[in-house]
């Protein structure tokens, strides 16, 4: 008689995790080895299913593989690269032109005042095996350090390129951290692609962003990962007295993607607002999760998410804002509207409000259809082609998000790659 040994597959991933030069690496590890591996029975990982990423051996991320730096934007950025997650001064700009703001890989910082106070406080673990692992052994990451009253000159455009040279999959786990003093001011434009053998790769990303009173953080989110890797990340931010952030997020291409916003208003006349857009076909699964805690009063959040799917992508989005009972005179909006073309694209959406205060105006909803059959018969009644008549009802639908883009250099680029994508569906 034979037996067969069914291995933990977690084996796969837990021997890359021994670094000890990052805090609480120690104490990380040893809580992944404990927590679970989420399934489809876990509410939040109901329609995303990562067991298979842990079906393989992976490699370690090396940083000094050979990649081809794509065009410049259309417009003036200060541009950070990072390969296989790991910083490459020699690919990036000068990054000491702006006095008063330190950008940096994080791992020369680990020492730092700053650094202590709020690594691993804005993103703690809790039951989250992913963020337990990168938190046990982070491939690199950015530093950004904005000091009392200081603004970038430029954008900065974090350009994280995955390349594997050779068929082993790799494992990379970018950890970030944003700081800003009292009324600092950053834009940054996070931009991912994918180059060579990356396909079956894991990316684990972890960023924690500290806004001080009276500053503002703007962040651009665009992952264009054709053929790309698994892409697993969390934003965690913590939002100040009458501090301001903004997040848009735009996927076009990848394989499964999965996006956290956490964020929690702690202090009073603090504002959040997430936007989202969605372009996904062939087999993209894209996974927006987002949380808004209203932790105090007086505080606002707005959050729009629209996706378009075709072929057999999926969508997902849930979407919570969760209101305590000191939180009065809260105002809070939250909406998620789909199209989907073909009978294969699917959509699950989940918008949620849980509110403990009396004083509030608080809404949510979601919408799922097809295109316009009127507005598409109008536009073909005038000599419009169907496939130009779909573009343009198509980029008309996500017009409201893209106006939340308050870079119009940015805007105009991302609908350009919008526009470029949806002449593929």
């Amino acid at each position: 008689m034979t037996t067969t040994t069914i291995m933990d597959p977690k084996t796969t991933v837990l021997p890359l995790l021994q670094d000890n030069t990052w805090p609480g690496s120690a104490e990380a590890l040893a809580l992944a080895n404990t927590l679970p591996i989420p399934t489809i029975r876990s509410e939040a990982w109901k329609y995303t299913r990562v067991s298979k990423l842990f079906n393989q051996p992976y490699a370690a991320a090396k940083g000094d593989a050979s990649v081809t730096l794509p065009a410049r934007l259309p417009f003036d950025t200060t541009r950070v690269v990072f390969v296989n997650g790991h910083f490459r001064a020699d690919l990036s700009d000068d990054l000491k032109a702006d006095k008063g703001i330190v950008i940096d890989s994080l791992k020369h910082h680990l020492s730092h005042g700053p650094v202590k106070a709020h690594y691993g406080q804005v993103a703690p673990i809790g039951d989250r095996l992913f963020t337990a692992m990168n938190a046990a052994a982070p491939t690199d990451g950015l530093i950004i350090l904005a000091t009392k009253g200081t603004k970038t000159s430029k954008p900065i455009h974090v350009l994280h390129i995955v390349r594997a040279d050779d068929p082993r999959p790799q494992l990379v786990q970018p950890r970030d951290l944003f700081m800003l003093h009292e009324g600092a001011n950053l834009e940054v434009i996070i931009e991912h692609i994918a180059q060579g053998t990356a396909s079956t790769s894991l990316i684990n990303g972890i960023r924690e962003s500290v806004v001080g009173e009276g500053a503002n953080l703007t962040l651009h989110v665009l992952q264009n990962e054709a053929n790309g890797p698994a892409h697993i990340g969390l934003d965690g931010v913590s939002i100040g007295t009458k501090g301001r952030f903004s997040i848009d997020t735009t996927t076009l291409n990848g394989s499964l993607v999965r996006n956290e916003v956490n964020v929690a208003l702690a202090g009073p006349e603090a504002h959040a607002e997430l936007n989202g857009v969605y372009v996904l076909n062939g087999t993209t699964h894209c996974d927006n999760h987002t949380y808004i805690g209203h932790d105090v009063p007086d505080c606002t959040s707005d959050e729009l998410y629209k996706g378009i799917i075709a072929e057999k992508g999926t969508g997902v989005f849930n979407g919570k804002v969760y209101v305590k009972q000191d939180a009065q005179r809260t105002r809070a909006y939250q909406s998620n509207a789909n199209i989907l073309q073909g009978d294969d694209a699917r959509i699950f959406t989940k918008p949620e409000l849980e509110i403990y205060a009396d004083d509030v105006k608080c809404s949510h909803g979601c919408t799922i259809g097809r295109l316009d059959e009127k507005g598409l018969f109008y536009l073909r009644s005038r000599g419009v082609s169907e496939a130009e008549a779909r573009k343009m009802l198509s980029h008309a639908f996500m017009t409201d998000v893209l106006e939340r883009i308050t870079n119009e250099d940015w805007r105009k680029h991302i609908a350009g790659l919008i526009d470029a994508k949806l002449e593929t569906l």
